[in-house]
């Protein structure tokens, strides 16, 4: 199971599937992602694949759906393809989420689960900056509460 587009470039059509995040699919042409990785970050892989005479930007992001950009446009949504970039403040949230390791197994479960999250709403520059750090917020508190809650659970349990 993969994800398909349909596009045109220069007048041809083209079908580019995504399979297993590992092979892309152009019109029956199979390209191997690792021997097409452009640039691998903390939110997104882009692979830079062949469609038609052009190179098309294969984007797979942590926790979205992949994304598929010819000419600075998203093939899906035909909009104008704005590359994520995590502001300043986001590496705050994600200061507090590595202090969670600290906190045995669960707490590190948590704080890489708030990290990967935090990472993702704080670079969706779709949002409005105030949601974004709401959010981020509320993934904070979430992460901790469930530890704390995980921790007096087992207390009781176990004394």
């Amino acid at each position: 199971m993969g994800k398909t587009w349909n596009v045109m470039v220069d007048g041809i059509g083209y079908y580019v599937e995504l399979k297993n995040n590992k092979q892309a699919v152009v019109n029956g042409a199979v390209y191997n992602l690792k021997e097409h990785r452009k640039k691998t970050g903390m939110l997104q892989t882009e692979y830079e694949i062949p469609v038609g005479y052009r190179n098309a930007l294969l984007i797979i992001r942590s926790m979205a759906q992949p994304c598929l950009v010819i000419d600075n446009r998203d093939c899906e949504t035909g909009e104008e393809y704005v590359p994520l970039k995590m502001p300043a403040w986001a590496w705050l949230f994600i200061v507090l989420h590595f202090i969670n390791f600290r906190n045995g197994a669960i707490g590190g479960a948590m704080g890489a689960m708030g990290m990967i999250a935090t990472a993702s709403v704080s670079a969706n520059r779709k949002m409005n900056i105030v949601v974004r750090i709401l959010i981020d917020i509320g993934i904070l508190i979430g992460t901790y509460a469930v530890v704390i809650g995980v921790a007096t659970i087992l207390y009781l349990l176990l004394y």
